[in-house]
């Protein structure tokens, strides 16, 4: 071959002078045959024949059938919105998805602590000072002040016994304006803004009244831009005996009746489909405006696609499957019929499936009504609910369905999207409280291994316990009933019960009132001491636990909610962006497994020496 030059300058017959280096170039490449007869090569012969016949037979080659391939469908769906919401005891509010709906079911009130009492009062002076009224901080300052707490309050023990957040206390005071009280007085309309007077001073200029009745709103507008809190006349959702939330939600149907989503196990921190289950009788009702716009039916037209997925059948079955997918490898027992039916699928029918892509909005509650399929023979073919039927029919196929509580007979083939978020950012728990069972004392202890301080963060619960027990130390003498005994000459003494540390609270079996067998734990405390002249009964810290109950209000749990393994609760701020861009920020709750049984090392009817140095001198 040739590159196309008058000499070929790698000839051997060439002068010297022109044996010169030289690259050549090809520019095409053509192939000669060996042979002019092309018959054998047209035969496509195979030389593992076996082979070609079980994978004929494997894809079902042998039972040829006049089926045609999907090349359109045709679906009508019906949808319908959720509308109302209600909490345990409430009978139904009104409910957009312009909320998230785990926001809307988690959300609490933010602890007011001595940090968020600054950053507000901090936010306050700001405002003012963009508006040029910086003269006018040592008004509000001496009105609303950051006062140091009484150091020998007992009440107040858990700011002085926190080294930091008693330098910070004593730092603000009579230093920074206590901004939520503030607040609290303008948005109860206790207060106007611009008529605020203290110690003889007031605002006299009118202009700078207007312009303290202008950023006022605004201040009422960032509070709530920064924490999203429950209303007021907001039951709450957390149910204390279960350790979970408990709610409903609702969605009108074309009927006029409601389709109504209970939710009473939801403590995992991602709310979804499986959370709900609907209430099974039709008349369930809910209140709030009512909405009918929200029923819609579309129609949608698509091609199919088929399915696809890693080690399934190949559309040529001449070809081999990926390999990066061994099914040989699948060790199933003769009793493992979802590993057995999963390999069937992947190795078998596979292939069969096909693609229908449809688009339903956020909160929706929706229905297939009806689904046509046209192969390419152009015949049409009516695809029915594989999960059609009664709901106790065990040969039912279906996924991603609600369950209907209770007995019915039938099936409920509806696919809920709820409003939830898709990602979120959680802090570090605030609080977080382990119940375990202390099989020794016959009771369950709710330790709180974090709880709040204040100043926005937790604080390890043991050494807050052992901080506070040498604060009460340093104040007074500290004494407990069981400790107190009287002077005499006996080197050991009578322990009726040890103590334990201050963040283990006992719960304590009860009876279920109108049952002598059935049980609950209620939330009880060890026995009060003695700070000086005052008895200090040791509450828990965090609200969890609910410290503040009221005289004749128990707090209870049921015996069954506290597992073998322990329960921990926790209180996270967890904040996500929605998808109007509005972001939402929330102190919410969850519930996880513990690592086991604890000890808290309570033991009765003890004999201790009385002065152990003494006894070992004697």
């Amino acid at each position: 071959m040739s590159n196309g030059n008058e000499f070929d300058l790698i000839s051997p017959n060439l002068p010297n002078s022109y044996r010169l280096p030289a690259i050549v170039n090809w520019n095409r490449i053509e192939p000669r045959p060996r042979s002019i007869d092309f018959d054998r090569s047209l035969r496509a012969e195979v030389h593992d024949a076996l082979w070609m016949l079980t994978r004929q037979w494997q894809f079902g080659e042998f039972k040829g059938k006049d089926g045609g391939t999907a090349i359109s469908a045709k679906i009508k769906i019906q949808t319908t919105r959720v509308t109302r919401f209600a909490a345990r005891s409430e009978t139904g509010t009104d409910y957009d998805d312009s909320l998230p709906l785990e926001t809307r079911v988690e959300r609490e009130d933010i602890p007011k602590d001595i940090l968020l009492r600054i950053q507000m009062g901090y936010q306050w002076f700001k405002l003012l000072d963009e508006e040029g009224l910086n003269d006018l901080r040592v008004i509000y300052r001496s009105a609303y002040p950051i006062e140091m707490p009484n150091e020998q309050n007992v009440q107040n023990a858990s700011i002085f016994s926190n080294r930091q957040v008693w330098q910070i206390a004593a730092a603000a005071s009579s230093r920074a304006m206590d901004g939520w009280a503030f607040y609290s007085d303008l948005a109860d309309g206790k207060i106007v803004a611009e008529d605020v007077t203290a110690n003889g001073l007031m605002i006299e200029d009118q202009n700078d009244r207007e312009k303290v009745a202008k950023i006022a709103e605004e201040f009422l507008k960032y509070f709530k831009r920064l924490f999203n809190q429950p209303d007021k006349d907001d039951a709450p959702t957390w149910a204390p005996e279960h350790l979970e939330y408990q709610f409903r939600c609702s969605a009108p149907e074309p009927d006029g009746s409601q389709a109504v989503l209970i939710a009473e196990e939801y403590y995992q921190g991602n709310l979804d489909w499986y959370a709900f289950d609907l209430h099974p009788d039709p008349e369930a009702y809910l209140e709030g405006s009512e909405n009918q716009n929200v029923i819609k039916d579309e129609l949608f037209t698509f091609l199919p696609a088929p399915v696809h997925f890693s080690g399934m059948p190949n559309l040529r079955w001449w070809e081999f499957e990926d390999h990066r997918t061994d099914f040989g490898d699948i060790d199933a027992h003769t009793t493992d019929i979802a590993k057995l039916l999963f390999a069937e699928f992947g190795l078998i029918f596979g292939n069969d499936w096909s693609i229908i892509p449809c688009v339903v909005p956020v909160g929706s509650l929706s229905e297939i009504k009806g689904l046509v399929i046209t192969d390419t023979f152009g015949q049409r073919t009516l695809v029915r609910a594989a999960g059609r039927g009664k709901d106790d029919d065990w040969q039912r196929w279906t996924m991603f369905n609600l369950n209907t509580r209770g007995d019915t007979d039938k099936a409920d083939n509806r696919l809920f999207l709820p409003p939830r978020v898709g990602k979120l950012l959680e802090s570090l728990p605030i609080e977080k409280v382990s119940f375990s069972r202390d099989e020794m004392a016959n009771m369950v202890w709710a330790v709180e291994s974090i709880i709040p301080d204040e100043i926005g963060g937790g604080v390890n619960g043991f050494e807050a316990a052992t901080d506070l027990q040498n604060y009460f130390k340093r104040i007074a003498p500290l004494e407990t009933p069981a400790q107190s005994f009287s002077e005499n000459d006996a080197f050991i003494c009578y322990r009726i019960a040890t103590t334990v540390p201050y963040n283990w609270i006992p719960f304590i079996p009860v009876h279920v009132p109108g049952s002598n067998r059935q049980i609950q734990l209620q939330r009880a405390a060890m026995p009060p001491i003695t700070v000086g002249p005052e008895t200090v009964y040791v509450e828990p810290h965090g609200a969890i636990l609910q410290p503040h109950l009221g005289a004749n209000t128990k707090y209870l749990v049921n015996e069954e909610e506290i597992s073998r393994a322990g329960e921990m609760v926790t209180r996270t701020y967890q904040r996500t962006r929605w998808y109007d861009g509005q972001t939402y920020l929330w102190l919410g709750r969850r519930k996880r497994k513990e690592r086991g049984k604890s000890s808290s090392g309570l033991k009765f009817d003890q004999i201790e020496l009385k002065n152990k140095n003494e006894s070992e001198g004697e």
